[in-house]
């Protein structure tokens, strides 16, 4: 598949930083209008996904890694960040990400008040096969998740309930894996 195509300007000025963030009220009320754009990571090693129970909304489930672009910033530039941030994997070659698909995820709640308004998102996704030392080196966030596993692909419907459809979301994700 091919990768997501970034066209920056000569001259953009970025006004805002990954580390900057505009206020609850100013946030809650966007995502009331607006679908927000995330970059989502699968990383994989041999026949192996691995997923993390978020503890947080909009997903408080099984899920991969990821989180939301900064604008301006290229999707691989997310993915790398996000790698780093999310998973403690700092320098991964951003030729080793592989394109696997976009996916709309509309969740019925989320973290901001009024939390039953949800949120709405474009999930720009990649994978990356880890080598022996990057998976062990792998540690998630415990603010964010609380517990994962790696998981063989074709076991993965074992961690999920097959009546959610954020979970047929996940689904399609490791489908879309193996093409």
């Amino acid at each position: 598949m091919p990768d997501v195509p970034h066209f920056q300007e000569a001259g953009r000025i970025n006004p805002v930083s990954p580390d900057d963030r505009m206020s609850e009220t100013t946030y809650s009320t966007a995502l009331d209008f607006l679908v927000f754009a995330c970059v989502d990571l699968v990383f994989t090693h041999q026949h192996q996904i691995l997923l993390a129970k978020r503890n947080t909304e909009p997903r408080s489930s099984w899920w991969i890694v990821g989180g939301r672009m900064v604008a301006g910033e290229a999707p691989t530039d997310t993915v790398r960040r996000k790698a780093q941030q999310e998973a403690q994997l700092a320098n991964l070659d951003a030729n080793r990400f592989r394109y696997v698909g976009v996916y709309s995820t509309a969740f019925a709640t989320r973290c901001q008040a009024p939390k039953h308004h949800g949120s709405h998102s474009l999930n720009v996704t990649y994978q990356i096969e880890l080598t022996v030392p990057e998976k062990e080196q792998v540690k998630l966030r415990s603010d964010e998740y609380d517990t994962w596993q790696w998981i063989d692909l074709d076991h993965v419907t074992r961690l999920l309930t097959l009546d959610n459809a954020m979970d047929h979301a996940l689904l399609r994700v490791v489908s879309d894996l193996r093409v």
